[in-house]
């Protein structure tokens, strides 16, 4: 391997999808009702379905580019698609955008802890706690991640259903009436946001080699998005009957919809504060994991541990430098992210399957 840096672990189908499904529903489930909101008003609902899409695209891109490149990563496979100097130049592109969000949900973690118990301390240290949380989890390797979000997946789910249907009593099915009407096209570019939020399946690209089976790792995506549909979609159907038009007013809807929560007398946003945290840890931790491993192999290292410390420190001052304020975050999210995600999650990774493809012809068209 020429010193190159292999790493040994190896995850099961359950877990590739728990860590799949975490990696986009941790998120999306603040961000979905206000940006979708914003576009559809009350048929924000009907994102949830049509984002799923794009999520299938990707699945396929990442299976078909992981089966004519078994045990390769994306940073790997692009040098040996287009050559060293090209190869390398897409490789360092992706070590930009995996930057990107762990240092926006980063953001989103401080921004709502500030906004629910800790209104005056300040973003930094919330972003240097979960950031070196992450970072500690790291050191042992993607396996620990993927173990403890295992455990705890299932718990987490459970729990957020109990508070989404323990607010019985505020839905009005009203609140989701008319349908359509103010016709298809706020819906569809509302799903323009979500759907590039699904796609960050991408991630599968680079730790598919550590896969028990990688040659089941589109479909684990498949499932994974389909299951994040559903997820989204039970949320935002729950979301607009209790909040109706103010859903786009709301910057984090669901921990509002968490304090209307009650049982046995007991408000459940710390429950859901809980919940959510230990979802944007998994969260984080992916990125930050294919981040460093990235470069890892973009550098030739034999061990990504020496580059979880910079990274991190990368990660931090991205995300407190990028946005001003958590409506300067959303305007991100709706506005340019959706095109920079797509270059990335669909177009390069389909460019890269022509270019394999192609080359794989031309023996054959010569002979």
């Amino acid at each position: 391997m020429g010193g190159r840096f292999v790493d040994k672990t190896r995850i099961s189908d359950r877990q590739t999808i728990f860590l799949l499904v975490n990696l986009v529903g941790a998120t999306a489930l603040i961000a979905l009702p206000v940006v979708a909101s914003g576009y559809a008003g009350r048929d924000a609902w009907m994102t949830a379905v049509l984002g799923t899409v794009n999520g299938f695209l990707v699945a396929f891109l990442v299976g078909a580019l992981g089966r004519e490149f078994p045990g390769q990563t994306i940073v790997q496979y692009a040098v040996s698609i287009l050559g060293k100097i090209p190869g390398k130049a897409v490789g360092l592109l992706y070590l930009f955008f995996f930057i990107q969000p762990p240092a926006i949900v980063v953001r989103e973690f401080g921004e709502l802890l500030a906004v629910s118990m800790l209104p005056t301390t300040p973003q930094i240290l919330f972003a240097m706690l979960i950031v070196s949380v992450s970072a500690y989890a790291l050191y042992y390797g993607l396996e620990v991640l993927a173990r403890v979000n295992e455990l705890l997946f299932p718990l987490i789910i459970v729990l957020f259903l109990f508070i989404l249907f323990s607010v019985a009593e505020h839905m009005e099915p009203a609140n989701l009436l008319p349908v359509m009407e103010h016709g298809i096209k706020p819906v569809l570019l509302a799903s323009l946001g979500p759907a590039s939020w699904r796609g960050e399946i991408i991630l599968l690209a680079m730790f598919l080699p550590m896969l028990a089976r990688p040659e089941r790792g589109a479909r684990d995506a498949v499932i994974s998005t389909l299951a994040i549909g559903m997820v989204l979609f039970v949320a935002m159907l729950v979301i607009t009957m209790v909040f109706g038009a103010s859903t786009a007013r709301l910057s984090f809807s669901v921990y509002e919809l968490a304090r209307l929560s009650t049982f046995v007398a007991t408000r459940l946003d710390a429950i859901w504060m809980i919940i959510w945290i230990v979802g944007i840890f998994a969260k984080i931790g992916l990125w930050y994991y294919c981040a460093v491993l990235g470069t890892a192999q973009w550098l030739n290292l034999k061990d990504y541990r020496i580059l979880i410390a910079p990274i991190g420190v990368i990660i931090v001052a991205v995300s407190m430098s990028q946005y001003n304020t958590s409506t300067d975050m959303i305007n991100f999210i709706a506005g340019p992210w959706i095109s920079f995600a797509y270059l990335f999650e669909w177009f390069i990774p389909l460019i890269l399957l022509i270019c394999s493809r192609f080359k794989s012809s031309v023996p054959a068209a010569g002979g």
